[in-house]
């Protein structure tokens, strides 16, 4: 069996959430993708789960659509995450493979367990999110993370902290190897 991203438990889809809030607020098609710089049959075919958007895209859609982000997620229901039981989630990007790693209770913090494919990116726009702090840790490969205008090349047992408020985007800083990381963000974003 293979171990790639890919090969793992497929993400919820989060579509018909993202969907069902729009209509939940009278909104169109074409006011919400306006609203998110999105054109209309994009968030037609993220609706529909036939696309993943970027992180970018993702965080300014619940920011239209005033959605808690982690309210797309299904969080642990115990204090215990085994391995074979994370719940994979959709937070964006292309060649990501996310699975929420932290439990229900775990109130002032998130962690997100990253596989990142060769190539693979939170998307070539920055985006912010509303939480006070991120830090990534990468468990294996080589992870590029670019906050604002400065570029951080980290690698096997490298970490870095900084404010999510500030645009920011990562990517697997290999075009060979696959990578691992753990992404921790305090509060969950809002």
């Amino acid at each position: 069996m293979s171990d790639s991203p890919s090969s793992r438990r497929p993400a919820p889809n989060i579509g018909r959430l993202l969907r069902a809030r729009r209509r939940d607020l009278d909104m169109t098609l074409d006011e919400v993708a306006g609203a998110a710089d999105l054109t209309k049959s994009f968030l037609s075919d993220i609706e529909r789960d036939k696309t993943s958007p970027s992180v970018a895209s993702l965080v300014r859609l619940c920011e239209v659509l005033a959605l808690p982000v982690g309210d797309l997620f299904t969080p642990a229901r115990s204090g215990v995450v085994r391995a074979n039981d994370r719940p994979p989630i959709r937070f964006g990007g292309t060649g990501v493979c996310d699975y929420l790693i932290s439990p229900a209770e775990a109130k002032r913090l998130q962690v997100i367990f990253s596989e990142i494919e060769p190539g693979g990116t939170g998307g070539e726009k920055l985006y912010t999110l509303a939480c006070e702090e991120e830090f990534v840790f990468v468990l294996e490969g080589a992870i590029r993370i670019v906050v604002e205008d400065t570029t951080h090349e980290l690698g096997t047992g490298d970490s870095i902290a900084f404010d999510p408020r500030r645009a920011h985007t990562f990517a697997n800083a290999s075009a060979t190897e696959p990578a691992k990381a753990l992404f921790v963000l305090t509060p969950p974003p809002r």
